[in-house]
């Protein structure tokens, strides 16, 4: 067992990486989480320019910067961190580091899913309210992303049953899906990983849409619902199922490919 995970080995471990984290991606993080700011800057210098004065940032400008920081993250993170376990020298003194393939797949998802996201949360948060005080800034922006998302969340309720995601849940499952996708492209390809990464997603969406079309076509798949059961409730009900489902499936394949990846990677 002691091969596996041993707690002093990786909190050693841990603390490593985030330390290689800090480096690697900290100047990074901070500037990709003071998006709102680079958006209010920018802005303003153009109203300062053509109109010689300051302009007043909507709603709309400030929700965009979130979304582009959120994207900029879970992309660009996984392969400022890991991605040079790949070449050959840096991967080789990573491999070399004393910790078994569990314990460095678990740090990777404390770093990537946990640390990663408050520590960007909290500076884009910070960036957020602070801009709030200018009076030129419709913010702080944060809450009413949430409340947006609680508003369109909450059509999907029935009288005895409800959608069983929150926003704040669904905000913080898609940011770990995204980055752990972008974590399997980083350690899995060698080369133009991003780009990699983003053409495998492509082919996935693909091969998914022509299965469920050959599957639809062929006239073999009936689903056997009786009028009397399509009642909302039961709707919503299979609904959260299906969520359920797409979840486990998704997260049990993106952390059984990087485990496995780490656990045979090789110079």
């Amino acid at each position: 067992m002691s091969n596996i995970f041993n707690f002093k080995r990786f909190t050693s471990y841990l603390r490593h990486d985030l330390i290689g984290a800090w480096q690697n991606a900290g100047a990074s993080m901070i500037s990709i989480a003071c998006m709102p700011v680079w958006f209010f800057v920018i802005y303003e210098m153009f109203c300062l320019v053509f109109d010689g004065h300051f302009g007043y940032v909507s709603h709309g400008a400030g929700v965009a910067a979130y979304v582009l920081s959120f994207l900029l993250a879970t992309v660009f993170f996984p392969v400022q961190i890991y991605g040079r376990v790949t070449d050959k020298r840096p991967g080789s003194n990573w491999l070399l580091l004393p910790a078994s393939a569990f314990e460095k797949f678990l740090s990777m998802l404390l770093v990537l899913c946990v640390v990663l996201p408050l520590a960007w949360l909290a500076a884009i948060t910070a960036c957020d309210l602070l801009l709030s005080l200018t009076g030129t800034y419709d913010g702080p922006v944060i809450a009413s992303i949430f409340d947006g998302l609680d508003t369109a969340l909450a059509e999907f309720r029935t009288e005895n049953a409800t959608l069983a995601i929150a926003s704040h849940s669904a905000i913080y499952l898609s940011w770990c899906a995204d980055i752990l996708f972008f974590a399997l492209g980083a350690i899995f390809f060698r080369k133009n990983k991003i780009v990699y990464t983003f053409l495998s997603a492509m082919g996935i969406g693909i091969l998914i849409t022509l299965i469920g079309g050959i599957i639809a076509a062929s006239g073999n798949f009936e689903l056997n619902i009786e009028p009397e059961d399509l009642s909302e409730d039961s709707l919503m009900r299979t609904l959260n199922l299906i969520l359920y489902a797409l979840y486990v499936v998704e997260f049990a394949l993106l952390d059984l490919g990087i485990y496995f990846r780490i656990k045979t990677l090789k110079h």
